[in-house]
């Protein structure tokens, strides 16, 4: 779920440098998102929290609260040795990730 004016409230108003931080976002999200799940098809807890947290802290900027709290469960989950969680979190996370980026897109193909 995008939320668009919590984005907006983040840059303090400031459009034009959302829509910057988003373009950007759409490469570097799936980005992430894979290298988590790499990280953790290899059972490596330490990258997948580094790469979870960057994941939660790009979701906030990017208004997409439902990404950045399943980030921080992974977040949490990979900090706790909780693989086998982290690695069910990350489905649902990847899912997510993907209706975020699509959402992006949308919201940079309207007028400004």
């Amino acid at each position: 779920m995008f939320v668009p004016d919590v984005m907006l409230r983040n840059f303090s108003g400031h459009r034009s440098i959302a829509v910057a931080m988003l373009e950007s976002l759409l490469t570097d999200m799936p980005e992430r998102v894979e290298a988590l799940a790499a990280a953790l098809a290899v059972g490596d807890l330490g990258t997948g929290q580094r790469e979870a947290h960057t994941i939660k802290g790009l979701g906030g900027n990017g208004g997409a609260p439902v990404l950045r709290d399943l980030a921080m469960q992974t977040e949490d989950c990979c900090r706790g040795g909780r693989i086998d969680e982290a690695r069910q979190k990350l489905a649902l996370l990847r899912a997510e990730a993907e209706h975020v980026v699509a959402e992006w897109r949308a919201y940079l193909s309207q007028p400004g």
